[in-house]
C-alpha cells in the first residue's frame, strides 16, 4: 500500500497505542502538524508524525488528507510554532483555541487566520515556567496535561528545537555534562534505574533546581544523586545523565 499524507486540522488529537478509543494515549498531535498515513482500519489510521517520527493510531476523522505535493511543499516551509495558546478563526468558526506548540505556519493552508499574542520568551526557563502546575497526563504534551518527556518536547519545540517524543531517545541528543555543578539553564537531566533504562526527564533551570512533570509540572531541587522532592524530602528520581541540547 502506498503512503498517504495528511495534516491535523483540529486543535489537539490523541494518538493511541491501538486502533481503539479505549486504548492508552501515547502521544498527541497539534494543530497544523503533518502526518504520513501508513494504513487504515475501519475508522482509524496508523500514522507517523512528521515532527518526531512517532507512530500511533488516530481517528481518520481527526485529520485532513492532502496530496504528496502539498505535503512536500508544507514540509519545506519554514516552521513557526505558537508560543502560547491562541485563537484562530475562519469564515465558519469565529474563535478556535489551539495550544502552545501548534504549527501556526500552516494556518493559511487550512484556511485559518490568527492574531498572535505578543509573548516574547528569551530562554527555555521562561517557556517552561508557563507550564508550572500543569497536571501529569500520560501521553500528554500541553499545559492542560503532560508527561515528563511530552513537557520537555513541547517546551523545546516552542523554543525552536525539535526533540524526539520519549525520554530515552531525548537522552541520545546533545553533549554530556559531567555534573550538576557544570550544568546550566536549559540542560536536560535524565533519570532511571540504569543508564540504558531512562524513564524520566526534566529541565535544569539553575545549578540546583529542576522543572519536571511528576504528578504535576513542578520545581524541585537536584543534586548529583537525583531529584530531591520538596514534599517527600527524599530522592524521588536517580540521576543518570545530563545532556546539553542548546
Amino acid at each position: 500500500m502506498s503512503v498517504e499524507y495528511g495534516i491535523v486540522n483540529l486543535s489537539l488529537v490523541p494518538v493511541r497505542k491501538k486502533n481503539n478509543a479505549k486504548s492508552e494515549m501515547i502521544s498527541q498531535l497539534f494543530f497544523g502538524e503533518l502526518i504520513e498515513i501508513i494504513s487504515r482500519k475501519k475508522n482509524w489510521s496508523s500514522v507517523v508524525s512528521n515532527i518526531d517520527k512517532y507512530k500511533g493510531w488516530i481517528r481518520t476523522s481527526h485529520f485532513l488528507s492532502i496530496s504528496k505535493s502539498d505535503y512536500i511543499k508544507l514540509n519545506n516551509k519554514k516552521k513557526k510554532f505558537s508560543n502560547t495558546e491562541i485563537s484562530i478563526s475562519n469564515k465558519k468558526i469565529k474563535k478556535y483555541l489551539i495550544p502552545s506548540g501548534s504549527l501556526i505556519s500552516n494556518c493559511n493552508y487550512l484556511g485559518f487566520s490568527y492574531d498572535l499574542n505578543n509573548v516574547n520568551f528569551n530562554n527555555i526557563e521562561e517557556i517552561s515556567m508557563t507550564f508550572l502546575n500543569s497536571p501529569y497526563l500520560w501521553g500528554g504534551k500541553t499545559k492542560f496535561g503532560s508527561d515528563c518527556s511530552g513537557f520537555v518536547q513541547t517546551v523545546f519545540k516552542i523554543y525552536g528545537k525539535i526533540l524526539p517524543r520519549d525520554a530515552y531517545e531525548q537522552a541520545l541528543h546533545g553533549v554530556e555534562v559531567t555534573s550538576i555543578k557544570n550544568s546550566k539553564t536549559g540542560d536536560l537531566a535524565f533519570f532511571g534505574k540504569k543508564i540504558n533504562l531512562i524513564t524520566h526527564v526534566g529541565i535544569i533551570i539553575s545549578t540546583n533546581k529542576i522543572i519536571h512533570s511528576s504528578g504535576m509540572v513542578r520545581i524541585d531541587k537536584i543534586n548529583d544523586d537525583g531529584i530531591f522532592h520538596q514534599d517527600s524530602k527524599e530522592i524521588s528520581h536517580d540521576l543518570k545523565l545530563i545532556r546539553r541540547i542548546i
